[in-house]
C-alpha cells in the first residue's frame, strides 16, 4: 500500500511536537551515620589450689595456729594483671557451718611469686590464715579463694562444686589457771566462811567441751609446825560467790563443781577466755573457795597445800 503525505502536513506536525516543554526529575540523596563498636571482654583469673585439701592442723593451747594456703593463679589476658597482693585483690576465707551460723577466718598476709609472663605466666600465692585455739574442731572446715585482677574481674575457687576444699582442725583438750595461788590472808581462830582471794579462774584453752570439772583438795599443813593441819572438810567451794550454799569438801577431798541452783554439773565449754567474767557461758568458769577456821588446836603460822583441778568430757 502506498501512502502519500503532503509536505505541508508534515511540517505542521513537526511544529506541534517541538513546541512542547521538556521536564526532567532530579535524584534525592540523604545520608545518616551509625557507630560500630566491638568490646573485647576481660577474662577472669583462674585459680588452682595446691596444698590445702585433706590436711589436718593442731590447735595451739591458748594461742593461734597458722594455716598456710598455697595456690596458683593464671590470667589469659596477662599475668601482670594479677601479680600484686595490694588492694584486697586476694581473699582466702576458712569457714565452718552454714551462712549466718558459721565460724569464719580470713587471711592475715599473702606473698606472691610470678613465673613467666603474658598469658602463660603463673603467679603462686602463699597466704597465712590464723585460727584460734577455741575454733571448733571439725573435719569440715572449708577453704574459699577469690582473686580480682586489675580490671576487677574475679576468679573463684569457692568449694561449691562436688569436691569441696576441706581440711581438719583437730580437737585440743586443755585448761589453765591464770592465778597460781589462792590466799586466805590473815584469819583468826573460829572464823567461818572466809573467802579466798582471788577466786579460782579456770580457763578452757582448747576447743574441747568439758562436761564435768572436779577439784581435788588436801589438808593445809603448817610450814613451821607440820603436825598442825587444817582438815579438808573445813573447806567449801561453789561457783556463785555465795556463802549461803557452799559445797563442802568430803574427807576424800574431791568434789565436782555444780550449779548451786539446779545441782547439775558445771560445764566448761570452749570459747574466748579474755572476758574473765565469773561464770561466763564459754571459755571460763570461776570457783570460790571458803574456809571455816577451827576454833582451837592451831598456832600462828603459814599453812599451805597443793590442790588441783581436773576437767573431763565424759558423760
Amino acid at each position: 500500500m502506498i501512502i502519500k503525505i503532503k509536505k505541508r502536513s508534515l511540517i505542521l506536525l513537526l511544529l506541534v511536537l517541538t513546541s512542547l516543554p521538556l521536564v526532567y526529575a532530579a535524584a534525592s540523596v540523604v545520608k545518616a551515620n551509625f557507630k560500630v563498636e566491638l568490646v573485647i571482654g576481660n577474662r577472669n583469673p583462674a585459680i588452682l589450689l595446691i596444698n590445702a585439701t585433706g590436711f589436718a592442723v593442731d590447735p595451739v593451747t591458748g594461742s593461734t595456729s597458722s594455716i598456710i594456703v598455697v595456690f596458683n593463679a593464671t590470667d589469659a589476658d596477662n599475668v601482670n594483671q594479677i601479680n600484686g597482693t595490694s588492694g584486697g585483690s586476694v581473699i582466702v576465707n576458712l569457714t565452718l557451718g552454714t551462712p549466718g551460723f558459721s565460724q569464719f577466718r580470713t587471711q592475715n598476709s599473702c606473698t606472691n611469686t610470678t613465673l613467666g609472663s603474658g598469658a602463660t605466666g603463673v603467679v603462686t600465692f602463699t597466704c597465712t590464715v590464723l585460727m584460734e585455739y577455741y575454733d571448733n574442731n571439725s573435719a569440715n572446715w572449708v577453704i574459699n579463694l577469690s582473686l580480682a585482677d586489675a580490671n576487677s574481674g574475679v576468679g573463684r575457687n569457692d568449694s561449691k562444686g562436688s569436691t569441696p576444699n576441706i581440711f581438719t582442725y583437730n580437737i585440743l583438750s586443755a585448761l589453765s589457771l591464770p592465778y597460781p595461788a589462792l590466799n586466805f590472808s590473815s584469819v583468826n581462830l573460829g572464823q567461818n566462811n572466809v573467802l579466798a582471794y582471788p577466786h579460782l579462774l579456770i580457763n578452757n584453752t582448747g576447743n574441747d567441751d568439758f562436761t564435768r570439772v572436779n577439784m581435788s583438795a588436801g589438808a593445809l599443813v603448817g610450814t613451821t609446825t607440820t603436825t598442825e593441819t587444817i582438815a579438808v572438810t573445813q573447806f567449801g567451794v561453789n561457783t556463785t560467790n555465795s556463802t549461803t550454799n557452799p559445797l563442802d569438801f568430803p574427807a576424800s577431798g574431791v568434789v565436782s563443781l555444780t550449779d548451786a541452783t539446779t545441782g547439775t554439773f558445771t560445764k566448761l565449754t570452749h570459747g574466748h577466755t579474755s572476758a574473765f567474767a565469773p561464770n561466763a557461758d564459754k571459755g571460763n568458769i570461776s570457783a570460790f573457795v571458803y574456809v571455816n577456821v577451827p576454833s582451837s588446836g592451831l598456832s600462828s603460822q603459814l599453812y599451805n597445800a597443793t590442790w588441783n583441778v581436773t576437767a573431763t568430757s565424759t558423760p
